[in-house]
């Protein structure tokens, strides 16, 4: 345990972000010990974001994912504040260390490290991976162990700041005063700029957001697909509506010249069209998170209401276009390439209202877990979560499921997946007795494809896949696009 904390104590604190970089230029303006200090503070947050992170605060952490935006805003705003600051002050005192230089303000510079770092609590979301990564909430450990654990992540920060301030103080030689407010503006500008970035980053969600309400319409339907298209010509996909009318995704690569005009760059031309009318609805050229060469992208198409939103990406799902349409789809995507054989696509779901399977009560579940049981069953029986990796970039855990695990009857060497309990996100949606998910033999023992709902309740049909482990009564989900596992326990 103390191995794994100081592990995560310093890669906590490695990032260079802006507290990095101004416990830097406090350790060159004000000497190693005020360098030291604005790490001891980023220390302290650190640890208290671990400490509400290993004793279970999850309302915290869906707090954060309900409001990330906003704080990723709030925070931004705060940097922009600093690095302005940063860019005014002037360096007073000797660049070098003597005994007429004043003593650091060994609170104020804590106070500042502190509040620079606690300011992002997205970094909650860093520490709940590593936690995963390291298996450092694993049931039955002892108290005691935890406080080692914890004292192993304040001392791996700690060290960290101590090797970085050391190395920093010994380059002091080669700046003088006019050095250091060239490198305090630099800094400031640096600040900036992760301020900036933040501020675009908080700007686009929200503005993604609007632009895909959460009003509960009536009629929400969806289509969730992918494409590579493997002679790079370009495909479309047909959304069919009872009248003969239907929408048309056209999708075509092109070049376009970079910025400066003297090379080009590869892009996707989104084009959508009503037919037979041929109407354009809307155009968009996509260059930011898909795959623009051989088109090996994820597509969700949502229509809810009049309001259709388009999104793709070949890791995560970015928010492209947005169009109002009365026409009503009743199948598709019928997908069709611009040349022979030129597409290799899977079609995860269609444009078909959503049919709510009613749930199992919880009674059947257990008299069918016991059947199995008793018939010999290895895969069959009652879950809880154990561990879990992610990837905060592509997903977050939308609980700590508990799930019972029967056999499917309408599936040879099938099994359905029912939700018990554990929900944090949506949790009036998951009522016991829901499906969760299927599990799908393929001709690899012990492994199954895997049809999985989210926490919102969609389902995701991409190659997700589980394994059992019949010796040590595990099933463990893995979700590559999501770069996400998750691993269960038989009870």
């Amino acid at each position: 345990m103390i191995l794994r904390g100081l592990i995560i104590g310093v890669v906590v604190s490695a990032p260079m972000g802006p507290v990095g970089i101004y416990c830097i230029q406090r350790t060159l303006d004000k000497g190693r010990l005020s360098g030291f200090y604005t790490g001891v503070g980023a220390a302290i947050s650190d640890l208290i974001y671990c400490l509400l992170t290993g004793f279970g605060l999850s309302f915290i952490e869906v707090f954060i994912n309900t409001h990330r935006s906003p704080i990723q805003l709030l925070g931004s705003i705060v940097l922009i504040f600093f690095g302005i600051w940063l860019m005014r002050k002037k360096p007073d005192g000797q660049i070098s260390v003597d005994a007429d230089h004043g003593a650091p303000s060994r609170e104020g510079d804590i106070l500042k490290g502190f509040a620079l770092t606690f300011s992002n609590p997205l970094i909650l979301f860093l520490i709940i991976g590593l936690f995963a990564q390291f298996n450092f909430v694993i049931e039955d450990m002892k108290f005691y162990h935890y406080v080692l654990g914890f004292i192993g992540i304040i001392g791996g920060a700690l060290g960290w700041w101590w090797l970085v301030t050391h190395f920093v103080d010994k380059l002091r030689g080669h700046f003088n005063q006019r050095t250091m407010k060239m490198i305090n503006t630099v800094i400031g500008v640096i600040i900036l700029i992760f301020a900036g970035v933040g501020i675009f980053s908080s700007a686009s969600s929200l503005i993604a957001a609007t632009s895909y309400p959460e009003e509960k319409y009536g009629n929400i339907r969806s289509a969730d697909f992918r494409v590579e298209d493997t002679a790079h010509k370009g495909w479309s996909a047909e959304f069919v509506c009872d009248d003969g009318s239907s929408i048309i995704l056209d999708v075509t690569p092109v070049s376009k010249a970079d910025p400066f005009g003297d090379s080009s760059v590869d892009v996707l031309r989104l084009c959508v069209m009503e037919k037979p009318s041929g109407a354009v609805l809307c155009e968009s050229l996509i260059s930011e998170g898909i795959d623009p060469y051989r088109g090996k992208n994820a597509w969700r198409v949502i229509r809810a209401g009049d309001r259709w939103n388009i999104f793709a990406g070949n890791r995560e799902y970015h928010h492209i276009v947005s169009f109002e349409s009365d026409l009503i789809p009743v199948s598709g995507p019928i997908l069709v390439s611009k040349s022979a054989g030129g597409i290799t696509a899977t079609v995860g779901s269609v444009m078909s209202e959503p049919v709510e399977s009613p749930a199992v009560s919880e009674s059947d579940i257990m008299c069918a877990v016991k059947e199995t049981r008793d018939g010999g069953a290895s895969v069959s029986g009652i879950y809880s979560i154990l561990d879990y990796e992610q990837d905060d970039a592509f997903a977050r855990i939308g609980g700590l499921y508990r799930l019972a695990v029967v056999p499917d009857d309408g599936a040879e060497e099938g099994y359905i997946v029912y939700y018990l309990g554990g929900a944090r996100e949506n949790a009036s949606f998951w009522s016991l007795g829901k499906m969760k998910g299927l599990l799908k033999s393929t001709p690899f023992a012990n492994v199954y494809n895997v049809e999985w709902r989210d926490a919102e309740g969609e389902w995701m049909r991409h190659d997700v896949q589980a394994e059992t482990d019949n010796l040590a009564h595990t099933l463990t989900v893995k979700f590559p696009y999501q770069a996400t596992t998750l691993r269960f326990r038989k009870e």
